[in-house]
């Protein structure tokens, strides 16, 4: 009595699993694209030049109504023009690594995810656009305050699909984050903590993260 065991043929249900995940596995292959470092410049450019106008603003006190923000304010307020042009450059290098002559292997995975994020992002600030042109000013001001919570929400949605496809669960508390600062954004509103938010959520949400990451990918 032979002892062999016949090998059973395989469904064409196991065939197709295996076969998504050899694409899943290789999706995953490759760099995440230079998109670290864009969105670490990104969340320390402007959450820097935010905090240090409010630094400013702290020093000199809150500007009151039909007056301007004190000299230091003003020439802070350039920081977020330096932050236009660190952003720009770090922009035009992320595109020249990912289409240049020697551009990175990149990852589906990560190219996918934050490709279908950032059409998300210029799609909801063009239709908001679209929407407020004809607008009474103060109608205009009024709905570009949704902007933020919606943008935080695609912004943790693309976080939360980071954590799962590498195994990263921290990040997942970083996309929760992203969708708790989204409710906040809708609370305040137009008020004065808006500001501070903001800051905490580019310095928190978007910069951390993304240093973190390339110092994990650095060793």
């Amino acid at each position: 009595m032979s002892d062999a065991v016949t090998p059973t043929a395989s469904s064409p249900s196991d065939e197709s699993d295996l076969a998504y995940l050899r694409r899943l596995a290789g999706a995953g292959r490759g760099e995440p694209a230079p998109f670290l470092l864009l969105m670490a410049v990104f969340g320390g450019a402007y959450g820097f030049a935010i905090v240090a106008i409010l630094l400013g603003i702290a020093i000199e006190g809150f500007p009151g109504p039909g007056t301007q923000a004190g000299p230091l304010v003003q020439t802070l307020n350039l920081s977020i023009f330096a932050a236009h042009l660190l952003f720009l450059g770090a922009l035009i290098w992320t595109v020249w690594r990912t289409f240049g002559p020697r551009r990175v292997r990149l990852s589906r995975a990560a190219t996918a995810t934050w490709s279908a994020a950032f059409i998300a992002m210029v799609t909801t600030v063009v239709g908001f656009r679209i929407f407020t042109q004809d607008q009474l000013p103060t109608d205009a001001v009024y709905a570009s305050y949704m902007l933020p919570p919606v943008l935080l929400t695609l912004w943790g949605a693309a976080w939360w699909v980071t954590a799962i496809l590498n195994d990263r669960r921290w990040l997942l508390l970083v996309a929760v984050g992203s969708f708790g600062a989204a409710i906040a954004m809708a609370i305040i509103g137009n008020s004065p903590p808006l500001l501070p938010l903001s800051a905490a959520c580019l310095l928190l949400l978007a910069f951390l993260p993304a240093v973190i990451l390339m110092r994990q990918r650095a060793r």
